[in-house]
């Protein structure tokens, strides 16, 4: 009881300390040459999120212009914008953000950066074809880790009513094998790791209290298998 009393704290502790909140991205209308104001350094994609043309409507229903970046620090230093790539795509996907994926860079400092955006084709050339764009700070893609870890812990979750419907079929009765327990206990350290990540006080109170009924109960039972070979 102590250890599970040590462990709520520490939960406690992640639940309400601050975990940080990734930035809202930085918009523009294209064509344009100004400052953009990023506040936090990292990498950013930048996206393509609405034609307006004269009235605003989603590029799935325009043609995408092409749009020719350049950027540069707030020291004036030009930056490398990386071309659009499945990479770009997962950070847009994992960043919960619309729109064509353009390309990337890296900031190296929060600040001022400059953008020049124009727009090229000739039908884009008219003074009403704007584009409004985004720049957008990427998540990392060791969330998809997270995620698997956390689908994992479902799946030995979802198993153990498979494992155990199994081993009643097999026995002919209502039973519970010792293996339910062992997937038991392993979905649910998964899940609540992921939960601990993610912040998620709910989860983490209910698969922390559940891991140790279902230690619990593989302690018993090993206390009946020694009982039973000192008999």
């Amino acid at each position: 009881m102590v250890l599970l009393a040590a462990g709520m704290l520490v939960v406690g502790r992640l639940i309400f300390q601050d975990a940080g909140s990734p930035c809202a991205p930085a918009r523009i209308v294209a064509p344009a040459d100004r400052t953009v104001r990023l506040e936090s350094a990292g990498r950013y994609v930048i996206l393509a999120e609405q034609v307006i043309a004269p009235q605003p409507s989603s590029l799935a229903e325009e043609e995408l212009p092409g749009i020719k970046i350049t950027l540069s620090d707030p020291a004036g230093t030009p930056l490398l914008l990386s071309p659009a790539s499945i990479k770009g795509w997962v950070f847009k996907f994992l960043a919960k953000q619309q729109g064509y994926t353009l390309g990337t860079f890296d900031a190296l400092t929060p600040g001022e950066y400059r953008v020049k955006a124009d727009l090229t084709g000739a039908a884009w050339q008219k003074s009403d074809r704007v584009v409004l764009l985004a720049f957008a700070p990427a998540v990392s893609p060791s969330k998809f880790l997270w995620l698997l870890l956390g689908f994992g812990g479902q799946i030995f979750f979802s198993l153990r009513f498979l494992v155990q419907w199994l081993a009643s079929e097999k026995a002919g009765r209502s039973t519970v094998p010792r293996s339910f327990w062992y997937y038991s206990i392993i979905g649910g350290l998964l899940t609540l790791a992921y939960a601990v990540h993610t912040r998620e006080p709910v989860f983490i109170l209910a698969y922390a209290f559940n891991a140790f009924i279902y230690l619990r109960n593989l302690m018993l039972l090993k206390r009946e298998d020694s009982a039973g070979t000192k008999a």
